[in-house]
């Protein structure tokens, strides 16, 4: 073979590698989409407890009045924050943070409640344990959320933390 004809064919199969090696760094790009989050409002429900006959763990989502009642119990007690907080169907829906009985003090604390951009309700929470106890409790937190986000799916985000 000649010396040009050589030459050809190693600039010929560089130019080819040099196209398949581009064509594999631009088809491993992705656009990001800024993961947008918008803050959502929301109220916690006071003086709930889960209902003692309740198999397994209550819905995440609750969006009528009857499916509350068959979860959830009305704990009243003495002074001027007794009354449990007052939900309105028609206008909210709850979102139940909840998990099984446990002798473990366990407390939850909201840190955000958003809507993303991939269209989620995402509910970020942390969970505190505490000291074990002589009996068993079964944490809850209540969210009551305006009806105009019921139509998105919810995403629970726990964050634990040990005391």
């Amino acid at each position: 073979m000649s010396m040009q004809t050589t030459m050809k064919k190693r600039i010929f199969l560089s130019a080819c590698l040099a196209v398949l090696i581009s064509t594999l760094f631009c088809g491993c790009k992705v656009a990001k989409v800024p993961a947008v989050t918008q803050s959502v409002p929301y109220q916690v429900a006071q003086n709930y407890f889960v209902r003692n006959d309740v198999k397994g763990l209550p819905p995440t989502v609750i969006r009528n009045e009857a499916e509350f009642e068959k979860n959830f119990g009305m704990a009243t007690v003495m002074g001027p924050n007794g009354r449990p907080t007052e939900i309105n169907f028609n206008k909210s829906f709850v979102i139940c943070l909840s998990e099984a009985p446990t002798n473990i003090n366990t407390d939850y604390s909201i840190i955000s409640l958003s809507q993303t951009a991939a269209g989620q309700l995402a509910v970020r929470y942390a969970v505190k344990r505490g000291e074990k106890m002589s009996s068993t409790m079964q944490p809850l937190m209540l969210l009551i959320v305006d009806r105009k986000y019921d139509s998105l799916p919810v995403k629970l985000e726990p964050e634990s933390t040990n005391r």
